[in-house]
């Protein structure tokens, strides 16, 4: 038994990094836009960039991370005969739908208000991609 989920960690360790390595890893840019670091360069827009790009690096992170746990809970579900471990896999399966639905409400939420809220003139002033 012990083996076994030794088995199944390594299986989902090795398969969540090979989704989540490549976000981590990509050369488009770092999250901290300005080129200073903590120097005197970076400004208020700075910091709203940087909100944004974690918040875009959380969204496409939560993607594969959902669709890999969704798979694991399905094949979890598929597999197993006792009653214990389905229950255990549909309870697996609801929460992730939940957090993931709760992560893209929150921003669509956010843009949402932010684009009802803002005047055009104010919009361009506000450097977040999820406004203009």
């Amino acid at each position: 038994m012990k083996k076994l989920l030794i088995k199944n960690i390594l299986i989902f360790s090795l398969f969540f990094l090979f989704i989540v390595i490549p976000f981590l890893v990509s050369a488009q840019g770092g999250f901290i836009p300005c080129d200073g670091g903590l120097s005197d360069e970076c400004g208020y827009d700075d910091l709203l960039i940087l909100v944004n790009n974690v918040i875009d690096w959380i969204i496409k992170i939560s993607v594969p991370i959902a669709a890999g746990v969704f798979a694991w809970a399905g094949i979890k579900y598929m597999t197993t005969g006792i009653a214990d471990q389905k229950s255990a896999a549909k309870e697996m399966i609801k929460k992730v739908f939940i957090g993931f639905v709760f992560i893209l409400s929150a921003w669509i939420i956010v843009t949402t208000v932010t684009n009802t809220l803002l005047k055009d003139e104010f919009k361009e002033a506000v450097p977040v991609q999820g406004v203009k």
